[in-house]
């Protein structure tokens, strides 16, 4: 795995979901129309709020999978394509109790384990007076911990916090004292001067 593909990887398991539909209708053909009976839609959809990562996460995908995506008017990319799709479930599946950190990830070099924080950073994490990350899916958020963990980062994991109406959720945070380092070697896109990430 590349530095790009676990970056993508990151992103998706932060704000990315995997959605499997399937429909029948009357399709347009040259000689008149016909019955698909139950026909199999997949895809998988990123939603920020940031333009600017939006755009980010539209080229590095363009360019990691050299196929063209578009971002919706109400800013989300959906990735359609069947190979594509199938090629970043081989990694893990995508959704709040879904994902997982790929074993790919968890046996890959420093550089690309960088990279995936970057991305789910990117996507659940705050610098505001701290660094933290957040999810409701606490086994996976262990695995991040875990690889904070190994790339020298001292944090603490908290939760569960409850909120009225919403799901138990867990925070890392990160020492306060390693706030300047991770910014510095993460380099998280969401944290330069731009529009307020969602």
């Amino acid at each position: 795995m590349d530095s790009r593909i676990s970056e993508i990887v990151g992103f998706l398991c932060a704000e990315g979901s995997h959605n499997l539909s399937f429909s029948s209708y009357y399709e347009k053909t040259k000689n008149g129309f016909r019955w698909r009976q139950n026909k199999r839609q997949e895809r998988i959809t990123f939603y920020n709020k940031d333009t600017n990562l939006m755009r980010h996460f539209q080229k590095v995908l363009s360019q990691a999978y050299n196929h063209p995506f578009r971002i919706t008017k109400d800013n989300r990319i959906n990735i359609a394509k069947k190979t594509i799709v199938r090629n970043l479930l081989s990694y893990t599946d995508f959704g709040y109790f879904k994902w997982k950190v790929p074993q790919q990830i968890k046996d890959s070099s420093r550089p690309v384990k960088i990279a995936f924080i970057r991305g789910y950073f990117d996507g659940d994490g705050t610098a505001k007076s701290s660094i933290r990350f957040f999810s409701v899916n606490k086994p996976s958020l262990k695995e991040v911990s875990n690889l904070l963990k190994y790339l020298g980062y001292k944090h603490t994991f908290l939760g569960p916090y409850f909120k009225h109406g919403k799901l138990p959720s867990y925070v890392i945070q990160v020492s306060r004292s390693q706030k300047k380092m991770f910014l510095k070697q993460v380099k998280p896109l969401s944290k330069k001067p731009g529009p307020t990430r969602g």
